[in-house]
């Protein structure tokens, strides 16, 4: 993910071997100290994510993913039909984001889109780099055949 300028902020990767689909946010010098990690569920009627975010210091990409010691920060949750995303505090469910799949899109062009509301006070590139990783982990569920 670039910032307005072209520089890199962040990169996102899959975590091949997992038991559950898992995703890294890698930043930080040559981009590869893991900072956020997110563990997705697929449930019958819907599918949530965990977002695991680490202190300082930082685990490095290719360490093993370890966040037993860690309580997940930030939670999204798909509707039952999946066309809306909340992006929710963990703990006091406070909601900072929501994003809604552009539905008409999907069935005549085959191609996702959302619309993305951030809440005031919430750092936009962060909610921003969520989302991504939210459909390319869904996108790759249903790839899988998953769903």
């Amino acid at each position: 993910m670039l910032d307005a300028y072209g520089n890199e902020i962040c990169k996102m990767k899959k975590k091949i071997m997992a038991l559950r689909y898992t995703w890294h946010m890698n930043a930080g010098e040559n981009m590869e100290q893991r900072r956020v990690t997110t563990a997705f569920r697929h449930f019958a009627l819907h599918t949530k994510c965990y977002v695991y975010v680490y202190e300082p210091p930082f685990p490095h990409e290719d360490d093993d993913t370890d966040y037993s010691h860690l309580k997940p920060v930030i939670m999204m949750k798909a509707s039952v039909m999946g066309f809306d995303i909340k992006v929710y505090d963990g703990e006091t469910e406070e909601l900072y984001a929501r994003m809604s799949k552009d539905v008409a899109r999907e069935l005549f062009i085959a191609q996702d889109s959302y619309c993305l509301s951030i809440e005031p006070d919430v750092d936009v590139a962060f909610m921003t780099a969520l989302a991504l990783m939210w459909d390319y982990a869904t996108t790759d569920m249903k790839n899988d055949g998953a769903n």
